[in-house]
């Protein structure tokens, strides 16, 4: 018998992924030449999370004060109290990045478009951002980072521009990876609970073309984890096997247990 004892939300999926592909390296980007834009980037990354790990230190605070219970029963007092705690200024970090962007050319300045867009908050902002991406990148290989958070920037970009931007990509961008993550989105939308016959069909066919040109990346291994796992990973199945080293160095199999009472823990830094 194999116990599994997960303690991280739709872990099967990534237990799939990670048996479909079980080594990630990331010495590849750090062996890299960081060009200009890569610094910038990662300058306004570290200064958001900076931003935003200050802001939840200083709400947490607040809320365990005194002050705060007594502000809990007038809304607009609580609203008021709340205003006082600095939150990040992603928009400014923004920006910064559209300002570092106009002194590069070509994937750098994707880049840092991209950036600005996923990480802006403020409407206008990314519509502009975004038509200037549309324009002038989207046959650009940075334009993957958009992509991969699509759904996110839709939330302030709007349901219908999403849309319309994703259908751009697929019939315009030349990036694989790119196109395969609009076209996963586009699958996701017509993936709903109450959807038609053609929606999920198309959904397939999306899903299935996506995987094509994903080859070789995380997100090919999510497009093929729920066909794992349904393959796979189901009660009563013998479970796939499972080869690593122990704290000792020591290699070894999980079928080397068979018979035995095996519990297997899986976790992971995301």
């Amino acid at each position: 018998m194999v116990l599994y004892r997960v303690g991280l939300m739709k872990m099967s999926l990534l237990i799939a992924a990670t048996l479909l592909s079980p080594a990630f390296s990331m010495a590849q980007e750090a062996s890299e030449q960081r060009s200009p834009a890569s610094i910038v980037r990662a300058e306004l990354t570290a200064e958001l999370q900076k931003q935003t790990t200050a802001y939840r230190a200083a709400s947490a605070k607040l809320r365990a004060s005194d002050a705060y219970e007594q502000a809990k029963s007038n809304r607009k007092a609580l609203t008021d109290l709340m205003k006082t705690v600095v939150r990040p200024d992603a928009t400014g970090l923004a920006r910064k990045a559209i300002a570092a962007a106009d002194k590069c050319t070509g994937d750098d300045r994707a880049s840092l478009l991209c950036w600005a867009a996923i990480n802006a908050r403020n409407v206008k902002l990314i519509r502009d951002v975004v038509a200037r991406i549309e324009r002038d990148h989207i046959k650009s290989p940075a334009l993957v980072e958009l992509m991969e958070e699509a759904m996110a920037v839709s939330r302030l970009f709007g349901r219908d521009r999403t849309a319309a931007l994703l259908q751009k990509v697929v019939a315009n961008a030349t990036h694989p990876e790119t196109r395969a993550w609009a076209m996963y989105w586009q699958a996701k939308s017509l993936d709903r609970k109450r959807a038609s016959d053609a929606d999920k069909a198309m959904a397939a066919k999306l899903r299935a073309e996506a995987e094509k040109l994903a080859a070789g990346t995380a997100l090919a291994d999510m497009l093929v984890a729920p066909r794992f796992k349904d393959e796979h990973l189901q009660i009563g199945m013998v479970a796939p096997d499972i080869v690593g080293e122990d704290i000792d160095g020591v290699k070894f199999k999980l079928s080397d247990y068979r018979g035995k009472v095996v519990v297997i823990d899986f976790w992971g830094f995301w």
